[in-house]
């Protein structure tokens, strides 16, 4: 009888396990918003249009200059001091693709100090060409649109970028001219995503 009534156990149990595992696969309707060997934050988007919602500016120019690297609190509140570190760039403004700016030149904001060989391996460089789509600070400032995924570099015709978003990525080595061109295009077309609540 015990026997039995262990048989109907690990039967019941087994059962449970694998029409909960079906059920969950069937309904589960999240996203995975993690990209493997990234910084970036993949938003929940079903276009570039969309994906590009929070952008302020996207311009052509050319990088002036770079400045000196400094620390800045990040504004998280916790219990120890959060601190970020930035290297800023100006930037020429050769052309507004979207948006308006009232300067000739921006400062653009990157990630890392200019000592750290890692971080400035990805900024921009003095006399580079740049296609930028950017987020604007509370002071003016700008920073590239997640991460990588908004810094080009043109380079023979063609666009350079570290872009991780699955969208961007048919971007790479694209003729410059049609890059421009598209990109202002998506950007004056940006939406936001009905289903995201922020």
């Amino acid at each position: 009888m015990k026997k039995w009534k262990r048989i109907i156990t690990i039967i019941a149990l087994s059962t449970s396990v694998i029409v909960g595992s079906t059920v969950g696969v069937i309904y589960n309707d999240s996203k995975n918003t993690h990209s493997d060997n990234s910084e970036s934050v993949i938003p929940i988007t079903l276009s570039l249009e969309e994906e590009l919602w929070n952008v302020d500016l996207v311009v052509k120019g050319t990088v002036v200059s770079q400045e000196d690297s400094y620390s800045k609190d990040a504004g998280v509140p916790s219990k120890r001091s959060f601190n970020i570190d930035i290297t800023p760039s100006t930037i020429k403004v050769d052309k507004v693709l979207y948006g308006s700016t009232d300067s000739s030149t921006i400062t653009y904001l990157q990630h890392g100090l200019s000592t750290d060989k890692e971080a400035s391996k990805r900024f921009v460089k003095q006399g580079e060409e740049v296609v930028l789509i950017l987020s604007k600070t509370e002071d003016g400032k700008y920073w590239s649109y997640n991460f990588g995924d908004g810094q080009w570099t043109i380079k023979d015709g063609k666009v350079i970028s570290d872009a991780t978003s699955n969208r961007l990525l048919k971007y790479k080595n694209y003729p410059s001219d049609m890059f421009v061109n598209e990109i202002a295009e998506i950007a004056k077309n940006k939406r936001k995503n009905k289903e995201y609540q922020q």
